[in-house]
């Protein structure tokens, strides 16, 4: 694979933003329709973690008259046509927005598709303060929470400028013109494909074999556990108390971790602390108004955890 420059590495939570100077040489990405590869991280709290990878190889589909590019999927390190399996199909409409259907995957949940059995993955036509709502784009939804465009940034890969979209309550959410989510592929908004109690990562992405995307957060394209062949597990014994919070101390335990977040609801950055080699943490939030937070920790190597903290 074609390495890129340093510029373009991303951090889960960061992008390089282009100001206005670049604003002049957008043109918008569409997003692949063959040769392109997905690499992935996907976990839940009770599960080792497993790799994935999506692609895009040559060859079209037609499902119910509408005609989508074949996605295939595969838990090998390297993803071919030969040891993957076609798991369905996505495409582009002309307005900008990603549908999958046809998902052969258990962890799609087709209760959230429309009437013509299409879940929307991404809708790169949105503005900032636009609202993506969970039971209008899908009305069998039984649950769902306000998603909104907090603001769009601009990333620049090669000599293309890409939209970078970032949303209100969840900084853990980002949008990459021609990628998809850095939380993965067929992971826009959680609950809308899943169902819930699912985590997913982007490791990196490839189109045309030129790297796109990497998360700095790992060590390469390939996840070290794969590399080791060892079960990686989420941390599960970590605690966080008291919740809610009264007196302005909140106690971090178990932890195993170099960094912890605070993010308000809209998504601000509240608290950014170095926590390595900590196994317990006293987080001071007396300065902070009272309401709902996430908290998330974070370290190179292991599973990000992230949850919510209650300050009256």
């Amino acid at each position: 694979m074609k390495q890129i420059s340093l510029s373009i590495f991303l951090l889960l939570f960061q992008v390089l933003i282009f100001r206005n100077s670049y604003a002049q040489n957008y043109k918008y990405v569409n997003f692949p329709e063959s040769n392109a590869v997905w690499g992935e991280v996907l976990w839940d709290s009770n599960s080792p973690a497993v790799f994935n990878q999506f692609a895009l190889f040559k060859g079209d589909t037609l499902i119910n008259g509408i005609t989508y590019h074949k996605l295939f999927h595969s838990n090998a390190s390297t993803i071919t046509a030969k040891n993957s399996k076609c798991i369905g199909g996505i495409r582009e409409d002309n307005q900008k927005r990603i549908w999958v259907s046809n998902l052969k995957n258990s962890i799609i949940n087709y209760s959230y598709s429309n009437k013509n059995g299409e879940i929307m993955l991404y809708d790169f036509s949105l503005q900032v303060g636009d609202t993506i709502w969970a039971k209008k784009n899908f009305p069998n939804i039984g649950h769902g929470e306000n998603l909104v465009i907090k603001r769009i940034d601009s990333l620049q890969i090669y000599k293309s400028v890409r939209k970078v979209f970032s949303f209100e309550k969840y900084p853990w959410i980002k949008w990459i013109e021609g990628i998809g989510n850095v939380q993965g592929l067929i992971f826009p908004y959680g609950e809308l494909t899943t169902g819930g109690g699912l985590n997913s990562k982007l490791i990196c992405m490839h189109h045309n074999d030129s790297l796109m995307f990497l998360n700095d957060a790992s060590s390469g394209c390939i996840p070290q556990f794969v590399i080791d062949d060892v079960e990686l597990l989420p941390n599960l014994d970590i605690m966080v108390y008291p919740n809610p919070v009264a007196e302005g101390i909140v106690y971090f335990e178990n932890l195993e971790f170099e960094l912890l977040e605070l993010f308000d609801l809209s998504g601000n950055l509240v608290r950014k602390e170095n926590i390595k080699g900590s196994n317990c943490y006293e987080l001071n939030v007396f300065n902070l108004p009272t309401g709902n937070y996430y908290y998330r920790l974070t370290s190179k190597g292991l599973l990000p955890t992230q949850g919510k903290l209650i300050i009256q």
